[in-house]
């Protein structure tokens, strides 16, 4: 996560990032450091200045103050600490450890993180080192570039240009991610070649990835149209197929004098249309994983009440609903529904009795179920029964609502007529048509088929 130095010339930085600056007077300090903390305080980190000659405490609190004017605020409510060296780096029997020293920093990371604060920034000064320090010093910064890697911490050293030598400085670049320091009035990131050379391979290596992924993705989008095509052909030729055999059917039927037999072939013809209806809706949609669902249920509402000639008898209202259901799902719902509506149509308004279908389907949606009702305001059924006690055509219905783990109730509606229920869950359970074994258990965990 990038988070903003505040200084111009670093810009963002990773959390865990240990950098440097190289100053020469007071001014330098306040020029980086002010900016600095201010960008934590606004970011609700809190924050720790441990100072040292040229710029005390109380000096560095007076620049940060004219930055931030709520500073008092802040320093009373324990956002951001500012301190002496010698009140952080020493303890009573001389001078703190590098383990010692750490452990603080990262006590102060904990509570910030604990306090509801973004993370924890700090600097340190180092102008107090003598130069018998300097090995045990350059020891203490390499720790903490691998303690404070991957931490929500920033950390800002300061070194004085007039206290290090050139092999000093050296050493100072190779223990931080990279350094700052003034060249002609301007602040200037110097990086070691170790890390220049590090950045430039994980440049290159993120190039080559992001060229591979894009090639991929390319590929990715050329298979998905390529199998939205096929599939969208097969869905084409299965509909057609379809309506072959329905013509067939249909020839057929004129041939026949028997009139159960015409009817049988009616109720055929009716299923086959809900079939075709379905590979219908996923050859012109633009998604072929599956089908907007109550459209469907609107297509075939409507090509039924024509098969009965009841299109001006019954009005039908098929409820709006976002949901879409996969291919697996939709044809033996779908013809569950066609079984539904057709008997509707069969039963409930005889001679010429007018009234209303109502259709509603509503898909899966966490762990409530999905449902499929049709309810009509015709002449109604003498008392509920179970589908499977109705005929043919309702307990093909039931058939098929095991194969996606449904089951179906039928009773009188509230206000007069019939309503047929279909419920059933996600993922459907497959089972086949004749109460087969299932792939997955049983709604109500029995092992049993759904009743």
């Amino acid at each position: 996560m990038q988070v903003d130095s505040g200084i111009e010339a670093v810009g963002s930085v990773q959390w865990g990032a240990h950098f440097c600056q190289f100053y020469e007077n007071a001014d330098d300090l306040v020029d980086t450091l002010v900016p600095f903390f201010k960008a934590g305080l606004d970011d609700n980190e809190r924050c720790m200045w441990v100072t040292a000659n040229p710029l005390r405490a109380d000096d560095a609190t007076s620049a940060l103050r004219s930055a931030v004017p709520d500073l008092d605020r802040r320093l009373a409510g324990g956002q951001i600490e500012i301190i002496d060296h010698d009140e952080w780096y020493k303890t009573r029997a001389g001078k703190a450890g590098a383990d010692e020293v750490i452990a603080g920093w990262m006590r102060r990371k904990d509570e910030a993180l604990d306090r509801g604060y973004s993370g924890f920034r700090l600097t340190g000064n180092t102008y107090f080192l003598e130069a018998r320090d300097w090995d045990d010093f350059a020891e203490y910064e390499e720790k903490v570039n691998a303690c404070f890697c991957g931490q929500r911490v920033i950390a800002l050293c300061s070194y004085c240009t007039l206290r290090c030598d050139a092999g000093g400085a050296m050493d100072v670049v190779q223990n931080h991610e990279f350094a700052l320091a003034r060249r002609r009035g301007s602040w200037t990131m110097i990086e070691s070649a170790s890390v220049k050379r590090a950045k430039e391979a994980l440049r290159q290596a993120n190039g080559e990835l992001e060229a591979r992924v894009e090639r991929r993705t390319a590929d990715l989008r050329t298979a998905v149209a390529e199998r939205d095509v096929l599939l969208k052909e097969v869905h084409h030729r299965v509909k057609n197929n379809l309506q072959v055999v329905a013509a067939l059917l249909h020839l057929r039927a004129k041939q026949s004098s028997d009139p159960a037999g015409r009817e049988a072939f009616a109720e055929t013809l009716r299923r086959i249309k809900a079939m075709s209806l379905v590979h219908e809706a996923l050859y012109g949609g633009g998604d072929t994983s599956g089908i907007d669902f109550a459209a469907y249920l609107r297509t075939l509402a409507t090509a039924t009440a024509s098969s009965f000639g009841m299109a001006g008898q019954v009005a039908v209202e098929v409820a709006p609903s976002p949901g879409r259901v996969d291919l697996n799902t939709a044809v033996p719902l779908g013809l569950a529904a066609a079984e539904a509506i057709a008997n509707a149509f069969k039963h409930a308004f005889p001679e010429g009795r007018r009234g209303t279908m109502r259709i509603a389907f509503s898909a899966p949606a966490g762990a409530a179920d999905g449902e499929l009702t049709v309810r009509d305001d015709g002449v109604g059924v003498a008392e509920p029964r179970a589908p499977n006690r109705r005929g043919a055509g309702l307990s093909l219905a039931q058939a098929l609502a095991r194969q996606i783990g449904g089951r179906i109730t039928v009773a009188k509606g509230g206000g007069g007529g019939t309503v047929w229920r279909l419920t059933f869950a996600a993922p459907a359970r497959a089972v086949d048509a004749f109460g087969g074994a299932a792939s997955a258990p049983d709604r109500d965990g029995s092992g049993q088929p759904a009743a």
